[in-house]
């Protein structure tokens, strides 16, 4: 489950790179050869991409990542590989020595204002994490995350209409019920090399208001990948049953597909 996510990730701002001339591989060090239409890195967009310092993604050299050299001494970065170590810093597994790394990440979130609290706060409501999630990840309180999720469901207008208004949940059939198997297409179908968030909640049952019936489910929370994966990541996380499964891509940031599935277990 992830702990924290680099805030680099949400918002790239990378210019382009100009392929390298005589790539030769690192001594010492495993090649891992630049795919054919990628664009390899360089090492300050690696820092960017990763939330991490120049000199913590050194240290990680010819251990996490396996840069290649050209003959002006310029070190590019495979693609896919910092695409996987992204994403293992997203769900906080990665292994790393010292704690240089670990530091590095969280104090993205140490001394924002209430405005920018308040933002990265909604940014996780919108790729759906939990409420453990956030309060771990942000250092914040779960009565301050709960008043605003009150904040983020509650449109402009419906403020003035607060204590009598339809529930900002999705009514109950507005979002698409597939089986198993599509599921299973849609996560096989990921772009590679970037990151995307999958965030789960369990289904329960509708809740009426009104002439209406709305969509009810619990958040367990998610996980980070960088690229194609298959139904058993979640449900070795979360076990077998019905959820509502969501994909939140961050280049460009927003809602990839978001469908509710039943009898979901391991393939």
């Amino acid at each position: 489950m992830p702990r924290d996510l680099p805030i680099e990730l949400s918002t790239p701002s990378e210019s382009a790179v100009t392929s390298p001339k005589r790539m030769s591989p690192v001594p010492t060090s495993r090649h891992l050869s630049v795919i054919s239409g990628e664009k390899p890195l360089t090492r300050g967009q690696v820092a960017n991409r990763l939330g991490l310092s120049i000199s913590t993604v050194r240290r990680l050299e010819g251990s996490r990542l396996h840069p290649t050299i050209d003959s002006d001494d310029v070190r590019w970065f495979d693609e896919r590989e910092v695409a996987s170590l992204a994403a293992e810093l997203a769900n906080g597994t990665a292994k790393m020595a010292g704690r240089a790394t670990k530091a590095s990440v969280t104090s993205n979130v140490v001394a924002q204002s209430p405005g920018e609290l308040a933002a990265l706060v909604f940014e996780r409501f919108e790729q759906r994490q939990s409420l453990a999630e956030i309060v771990i990840g942000l250092r914040v309180t779960p009565d301050f995350v709960r008043a605003m999720f009150d904040q983020w469901t509650l449109g402009l207008t419906e403020g003035q209409q607060r204590t009598n208004r339809e529930p900002s949940a999705p009514r109950a059939g507005d979002v698409e019920r597939v089986r198993p198997e599509k599921l299973a297409a849609l996560l096989g179908s990921l772009s590679a090399n970037q990151i995307t968030r999958i965030s789960v909640a369990r289904t329960r049952d509708p809740f009426a208001y009104g002439d209406h019936d709305f969509m009810s489910v619990t958040e367990l929370g998610g996980f980070h990948v960088s690229g194609p994966c298959d139904v058993n990541e979640i449900v070795s996380r979360f076990g077998p049953g019905a959820y509502r499964v969501t994909a939140y891509g961050f280049e460009p940031a927003g809602i990839r597909w978001e469908i509710l599935v039943e009898g979901l277990r391991h393939g």
